[in-house]
């Protein structure tokens, strides 16, 4: 039976609500965690603080003073560290069995990640995903989600194709062709109805379609994801046109090249003779200052054949520009492009792009810890809510039981997960 439209617009409807339904969900108690060192990028190292939890938020930070009454439960910090929740900024979760799905969502949960931004799939198995975690039927990451709009060739890639089965090509609400016939407007209400955070916009677009995409989706409070090179709309026309985060940071390099419409070459820069520090690329980094742009590197997915010097050297040049980008001030986060499976003493992946972060991109472990919690706040869209530890913020919280602004692969070293102000592990 071939899918309609409606039945992604109910799960929307039911999303839309998610706020009262997840305030409708038992309170937590409070909690007040006494005596921690707390880690955050805006706060830095606080040491010798008491927070305190209620109705699944932060209530205060402040010096501790003693033990005190207190009316619920008390969680001793005393040689513990406490940071935001991780948020991996670049995931692909509906891709297997519904089963296989919520047991890599709790595994994740309890490896520390709080949130995840996912970046195209099946949207009508992430809304389900996405209805269930609202409603405390099953646990993990808060679950952000896109709509991508492509140009038409791009919709007969064998991914696009599994996850939209059910619909004839190009029919699917979560996975829209976009060329200069299609109504704009409309396309991206289409999308907004799917309950997406965002729209991604992907490959075989030109400038002006880009630019039109980005703003209707602004105008109905879409966020706009998309990658840093889109074919054939080069990477400053797309940061330009203001997207608000661009991923895969070795494809800027396609700035100082010719405009192609050829999608598939997007890994296969000249990474031998185009230098990240050159000029091509600094007028990347000026358009991501300029326009505030946040960019999500995704080491990690890059990092693999290490025996193959040209795919080596795709990940050092993109640690290169990563670094620059990083040091001229453009906000980056902590994406992975796999966010990992629970298999036997493994973490989430994010754990792994915050080392190569610090191994190859020159951030500090406070630096590349940024990266992965307010740095993904703010590619999402929800950095008043997340990523950092102040008061009023969602409680998403991890404990660590050693030092992660020492050594980064301390934050593998979890004593505690809290989410919406309910501890997890």
């Amino acid at each position: 039976m071939r899918a309609s439209p409606p039945q992604i617009f109910v799960a929307a409807a039911l999303l839309a609500a998610a706020p009262n339904l997840a305030r409708a969900q038992e309170a937590p108690p409070a909690l007040r965690i006494h005596d921690v060192t707390v880690v955050d990028g805006p706060g830095g190292v606080r040491p010798h603080q008491d927070v305190m939890l209620r109705d699944g938020r932060i209530e205060s930070v402040s010096p501790s003073s003693g033990t005190g009454a207190f009316d619920g439960l008390v969680v001793e910090g005393a040689g513990l560290w406490l940071v935001p929740g991780l948020v991996d900024a670049h995931v692909h979760v509906g891709d297997t069995s519904r089963e296989e799905e919520e047991r890599t969502l709790r595994w994740a949960l309890e490896g520390g990640v709080t949130s995840v931004r996912d970046m195209a799939g099946d949207a009508r198995r992430l809304a389900g995903l996405k209805a269930s975690l609202v409603t405390g039927e099953i646990v993990g990451p808060a679950l952000y989600y896109v709509a991508l709009l492509a140009g038409p060739p791009f919709l007969e890639d064998p991914r696009l194709v599994a996850a939209t089965r059910g619909y004839g090509q190009g029919e699917a609400p979560f996975m829209i062709p976009l060329d200069h016939e299609t109504d704009v407007v409309r396309a991206v209400a289409i999308a907004k109805g799917t309950g997406a955070t965002a729209v991604k916009l992907y490959a075989a677009l030109d400038a002006d379609l880009v630019g039109a995409a980005t703003r209707e989706a602004h105008a109905l409070g879409l966020r706009v994801w998309a990658h840093s090179a889109i074919f054939p709309a080069k990477p400053v026309e797309i940061l330009d046109a203001g997207v608000d985060v661009v991923s895969h940071a070795p494809y800027v390099i396609w700035e100082a090249a010719p405009a192609t419409p050829d999608f598939t070459l997007r890994a296969r820069g000249d990474f031998e003779h185009v230098p990240a520090d050159g000029e091509d690329m600094g007028r990347v980094v000026a358009a991501m200052v300029r326009n505030g742009t946040v960019l999500d590197p995704t080491l990690f997915v890059f990092d693999r054949d290490h025996d193959d010097p040209v795919v080596r050297r795709r990940l050092e040049w993109g640690a290169a520009f990563t670094r620059r980008a990083h040091r001229a001030g453009v906000t980056v986060a902590a994406g992975t492009d796999g966010i990992g499976r629970p298999l036997a003493g493994e973490l989430p992946n994010v754990h792994r792009e915050m080392e190569l972060l610090v191994r190859l991109a020159g951030f500090t472990p406070l630096d590349a810890l940024t990266a992965a919690t307010l740095g993904g706040a703010r590619a999402i869209g929800v950095e008043d809510r997340i990523g950092s530890i102040a008061a009023g913020k969602d409680a998403d919280l991890v404990l660590l039981a050693a030092d992660p602004t020492v050594d980064v692969t301390n934050t593998r070293r979890i004593a505690g997960v809290i989410q919406g102000g309910r501890r997890v592990r």
